[in-house]
């Protein structure tokens, strides 16, 4: 049977390089004043250190989605649901699509009307 589990995939490896290009550009917005309390360079670094954690999250689920693991469907659905109310609602609505299709659902052991406990 065949799945959508490259188009999630890949759906996430798109949302990563955007989290990468949010943080550098809050980085290089904040840090180009001249602040002399500092609140901006601290705010930059913040959110720069926000985005490679939200990056590294998404990196270890395509891990996860790539080797089958049902933790990482489950995790790449709650990922697309926060997705879809925003503005990666494209990424969510495909994502969803990817995971949800009745041959990733089979590949990760969910559905299919037999029991996987």
């Amino acid at each position: 049977m065949r799945h959508k589990i490259g188009l999630a995939v890949a759906c996430l490896h798109i949302s990563a390089v955007l989290y990468l290009i949010v943080g550098i550009l809050i980085f290089f917005l904040f840090t180009r004043d001249g602040d002399e309390t500092g609140l901006g360079m601290v705010f930059a670094i913040g959110a720069l250190l926000f985005c490679l954690a939200l990056i590294a999250g998404i990196e270890f689920v395509v891990y996860g989605l790539c080797n089958r693991k049902f933790w990482a469907w489950v995790a790449g659905l709650c990922i697309f649901g926060v997705y879809v109310p925003s503005l990666f609602f494209p990424l969510g609505a495909l994502g969803l699509w990817g995971l949800l299709d009745s041959g990733s659902r089979a590949a990760f052991g969910v559905g299919g009307g037999r029991n996987n406990y």
